[in-house]
């Protein structure tokens, strides 16, 4: 087995089979197994699951997650999988692509699942996403956000709130009663709304469970290569810079660039020499960047 050391990064040549046994502890596995349907590639490849996910929960610690991209009953049986196994499911995320990926079939299909669990005890944090990243897609929210602004600063009331956010930072709160909500607790405190806005413009705001992300296929070295962005924003919401990621179905690296971009460690698998070698050239220029970044 073929093994390359680039800054934080270990990566290895050969089957997942083969090298997860020699692996002795990560933080949190990221990862984007074959899906067992595309029967006209070679690397949608059948491979051992229970191996694998037993081998997950030996190298996780209680707050440790695994998150697994996935489609159809294999995807829905590795769930199942790692639920027999312990594992407590966390949140599920939709990647909305906004554009189809498969043109020949009835259904139009924009979108990938993808599904957190932990261990045991691990949270899920609260990262912001940057204000037009979150909202490029939606020039309607953005229009309605400042029609709100403009809207509190026609009343000396809601003027003075903005003033005073603008001056000390602080967000004018109060309560309100949701009915039926039951994802709130009743002495949860709501932000004035347009203050909420001026704050998530300055500060960025909540990540959600649809994350819109388009892909540069024309540039793509994988056909099933994932944004890097993409895992940045999903390493962010189970991981902490200096963590350990173990992506045992590597590919052409996307997740390996992720992590090292973020400060993380990084271990990959692939099984396939040319996107080995392309991983390999992506994570070295990405370890690149950062030290020069650092200088």
């Amino acid at each position: 087995m073929k093994k390359r050391d680039i800054g934080n990064a270990t990566l290895y040549l050969g089957r997942m089979e083969d090298s997860i046994g020699g692996i002795e502890r990560v933080d949190h596995i990221l990862t984007d197994p074959p899906y067992l349907y595309i029967k006209t590639h070679d690397f949608d490849r059948a491979w051992d699951e229970q191996l694998f996910f037993e081998n997950a929960k030996r190298l996780l610690p209680d707050d440790g997650f695994i998150v697994l991209f996935g489609r159809g009953t294999p995807f829905y049986r590795w769930n199942t999988f790692l639920a027999a196994l312990g594992f407590v499911f966390k949140e599920e995320i939709i990647w909305y692509k906004r554009y189809t990926t498969a043109p020949c079939i009835a259904l139009s299909r924009t979108h990938e699942t993808v599904s957190t669990h932990t261990k045991k005890n691990g949270k899920i944090r609260r990262p912001k996403v940057p204000y037009v990243e979150q909202k490029k897609f939606d020039i309607e929210s953005i229009v309605n956000d400042i029609k709100r602004i403009k809207s509190a600063t026609n009343t000396e009331a809601g003027l003075n709130k903005v003033v005073e956010y603008l001056q000390g930072g602080e967000l004018y709160k109060y309560s309100r009663t949701v009915k039926h909500n039951v994802t709130i607790r009743p002495d949860v405190k709501n932000p004035d709304r347009a203050t909420a806005t001026i704050n998530s413009i300055n500060n960025g705001m909540r990540e959600k469970s649809i994350i819109q992300l388009t892909n540069e296929h024309y540039k793509l070295s994988h056909p099933t290569e994932k944004p890097v962005r993409l895992a940045e924003r999903i390493l962010a919401l189970i991981s902490d810079p200096g963590d350990t990621i173990l992506d045992p179905f590597m590919g052409s690296g996307s997740f390996g660039v992720a992590s090292i971009r973020t400060g993380r460690k990084y271990i990959g698998v692939e099984i396939n020499p040319e996107y080995f070698d392309i991983a390999c050239k992506r994570i070295e220029q990405a370890a690149s960047e950062n030290l020069l970044w650092q200088t």
